[in-house]
């Protein structure tokens, strides 16, 4: 693998910094999905999402983002490839070390993480990408201001008049609209296809596409798996990363192990509970 040749105490404190980074971000991505389980159509978690989709910041945060991914993932391997060519030869007997069971595998959970994300991301990332179909939806007072504009004008585009009208009625024919009356939703790539050139303002409904999904047993299962891969990986993630950056003590490395393994349960038991909810309910 051709990577910058740098120290591997410098990969190994880049990995630790990355992968704290990505455990906080894991935490505030909870946060946000914990709205689908509100009860109330998707409101708070289409308003979260939106702003996630239109805010710039967010936007620069995503590529900082997967840029963080890529190289944590890329300098884990990096280490991993130089360890074992360090060690060509394996020991004729198990040694008896400290390592514990997390560092053993955490590079094959972290190979069948990233397995388990790429699903996640043609899932729900490549829709907005446009790479994957999946469920849309338009907010109503954007057809609202383009209707009136078109009504401001002499001679109004009849097209544009015939496309807002025609989606309008279907929407109210099949129920499409949001529960606070402000979305236009639950739409299916063939849905938009007719008015995309005079409605360009279509944005995916991720409520939606979690609720189809969730609701197939085989992709509930393994999102409750990837979420349990997760959860081990951060087990062994964070006292990992405090030990790699010297942080780690005798008097509270117990601490922080325990503190690991709390993050670790709430973040399964709460991201688990998703696809069971939209399974069973």
């Amino acid at each position: 693998m051709n990577l910058p040749k740098i120290a591997s105490i410098s990969k190994k404190i880049v990995v630790a910094l990355l992968g704290l980074f990505l455990v906080l971000f894991v935490g505030v991505h909870l946060g946000i999905n914990l709205c689908l389980l509100r009860g109330d159509g998707g409101i708070w978690y289409r308003a979260a999402s939106n702003f996630m989709g239109t805010n710039y910041v967010v936007k620069v945060f995503e590529v900082v983002l997967f840029a963080t991914i890529i190289v944590h993932i890329l300098l884990t391997i990096a280490l991993q490839i130089q360890n074992l060519k360090a060690r060509p030869q394996r020991y004729h007997r198990p040694q008896k070390t400290k390592t514990s069971f997390g560092s053993k595998f955490a590079i094959w959970t972290g190979i069948l993480l990233l397995c388990l994300l790429m699903m996640h991301f043609c899932h729900f990332y490549f829709v907005k990408t446009g790479w994957v179909e999946g469920k849309y939806m338009i907010k109503i007072e954007q057809i609202v201001n383009l209707k009136q504009l078109l009504y401001s004008k002499d001679e109004p585009p009849a097209i544009q008049e015939k496309a807002i009208e025609e989606l309008l009625k279907k929407s109210q024919e099949n129920s499409l609209f949001t529960e606070d009356y402000e979305w236009i939703a639950n739409l299916t790539a063939s849905d938009i296809e007719p008015y995309k050139e005079v409605l360009p303002y279509f944005k995916p409904d991720f409520y939606n596409v979690a609720k189809d999904i969730f609701r197939v047993p085989i992709y509930a299962i393994l999102y409750i798996i990837m979420f349990f891969v997760l959860g081990f990986h951060i087990v062994h993630g964070i006292p990992s990363a405090f030990q790699t950056l010297g942080l780690n003590h005798n008097k509270y490395n117990a601490v922080i192990q325990w503190l690991a393994w709390i993050y670790a349960v709430i973040i399964v038991v709460g991201f688990s509970s998703i696809p069971i909810y939209f399974l069973f309910f």
